[in-house]
């Protein structure tokens, strides 16, 4: 015999870090994802959607031993039954590239160019417009080299944030080439090791692992220290010809185009594959949290990855934060056309049969499903906003009618159900 169970329930929320999307929501992250699809097949680029988790190796190679992914432990690995390590992916660069690979769409042709959105994946500190579990849209430009396509990507970034009305600042910083960038972090190590305790603790794990990572502090104590440190941007146009040309025809694409930029020598990324170009718009509005979009170039991921070199450049928005910054008024999802009254237990019985007809031929519709009485239905069919009640009683079921009234102006006619039918149709 089961003894009774005295344990106070749980009342469960939301993990910490994590946040429902509710229903009066959903119309603003659909606004968010509709218009990015649009710039994006506007300039064809095509939708991917990769698995939520992949094998932690493929994170691990890719985003580079100084990444705060793998640095300050944001991954959320887990071994499977299959004793394999998975990781829920913190970013959608490295699983695009992996689909690449794997299905050999570099053989559609030269350039391949991708987008797509998802939730994502970071154990940190939440806080605002930080969260553990986030949602992002991203694209990838895939085998074109040339400050051209930079300025492509630069310039779909652009047009998605204006039309979703958010105004911010793109700034733009060169990373040059991986190998130019170790005489660099030769010249910054030497500045920063006499001043290393004046660093905050994250940043003095960065110096160790990749001391370009510290640009990437928030700390005041970090832009303190900084603030005379020797700038990437003047080591690379002393010392790496290529990469210095790269990035003046990116600023002069951008010129062209009219889009606005700030040139910001402190700008880096926050992974180790990040090569040439590196960009970002931030937004006022948001705090200490201002990056509504990221991204840049990454000429070698691809082969780090097990395939031929190839040049890509992409970025990433965070679309809670994009939701915070966005100032597009979003019309709300249209509420049903025809909320249906049943008064009886026969209508009740007809109703599943009714709203059949009616939803086949386009028409959306709802109705009670608690047997309440005419007055609560129709307090209900107000609050769902519902253009038109549809009253059926045993009356109307015997003559196969049914009552339609017009919620907006208060015009009723009783009609057939085929009448009814068609006057929703035509509004």
């Amino acid at each position: 015999m089961n003894q009774p169970n005295n344990q106070p329930k749980r009342k469960f929320q939301s993990p910490r870090g994590t946040h429902d999307i509710l229903p009066e929501d959903i119309a603003v992250w659909r606004a968010i994802e509709n218009t990015f699809r649009t710039v994006c097949e506007r300039a064809n680029y095509r939708e991917i959607r990769t698995p939520d988790f992949e094998a932690t190796e493929l994170f691990a190679r890719s985003a580079g031993a100084s990444s705060d992914v793998l640095v300050t432990k944001q991954m959320y690995s887990f071994v499977a039954p299959d004793e394999q390590s998975y990781t829920l992916r913190p970013e959608g660069t490295a699983p695009v590239v992996r689909a690449y690979l794997e299905h050999n769409l570099n053989e559609r042709g030269p350039v391949c160019k991708l987008f797509y959105c998802g939730p994502f994946f970071r154990y940190e500190a939440p806080q605002a417009g930080r969260f553990r579990q986030f949602h992002q849209c991203g694209l990838e430009l895939l085998g074109a080299p040339g400050a051209q396509a930079d300025v492509e990507v630069l310039s779909v970034a652009y047009q998605w944030l204006r039309e979703l009305q958010i105004p911010c600042v793109l700034k733009i910083n060169t990373l040059g080439t991986l190998e130019s960038r170790r005489g660099y972090l030769q010249t910054l190590r030497e500045y920063l090791e006499p001043r290393r305790t004046e660093l905050s603790p994250d940043s003095q794990k960065r110096l160790d692992v990749n001391a370009l990572r510290v640009f990437d502090s928030k700390d005041e104590r970090d832009h303190k220290v900084l603030s005379d440190a020797p700038r990437l941007l003047d080591y690379l146009r002393a010392n790496d010809a290529e990469s210095t040309e790269h990035f003046t025809q990116v600023c002069a694409h951008l010129d062209e185009l009219e889009i606005a930029y700030e040139i910001d020598s402190n700008l880096v990324r926050g992974f180790d594959y990040y090569t040439h170009t590196a960009f970002e718009f931030v937004s006022d509005s948001l705090g200490a949290q201002n990056t509504v979009l990221g991204g840049g170039r990454y000429n070698g991921l691809v082969e780090e990855l097990g395939g031929p070199p190839t040049s890509g450049i992409g970025f990433g928005a965070g679309m809670e934060r994009l939701r915070e910054a966005m100032q597009l008024e979003v019309t709300p999802i249209a509420p049903p056309t025809a909320f249906l009254i049943c008064l009886g237990d026969a209508a009740r019985a007809a109703a599943p049969k009714v709203l059949w007809t009616l939803r086949k031929n386009g028409i959306a519709g709802d109705c009670d499903f608690v047997g309440r009485s005419m007055r609560a239905q129709m307090r209900e069919a107000n609050r769902q906003n519902a253009r038109f009640a549809l009253i059926l009683g045993e009356d109307e079921l015997a003559r196969g009618e049914i009552a339609d009234k017009n919620m907006e102006s208060g015009e009723q006619s009783t009609l057939s159900v085929d009448e009814a039918i068609r006057t929703l149709v035509q509004g």
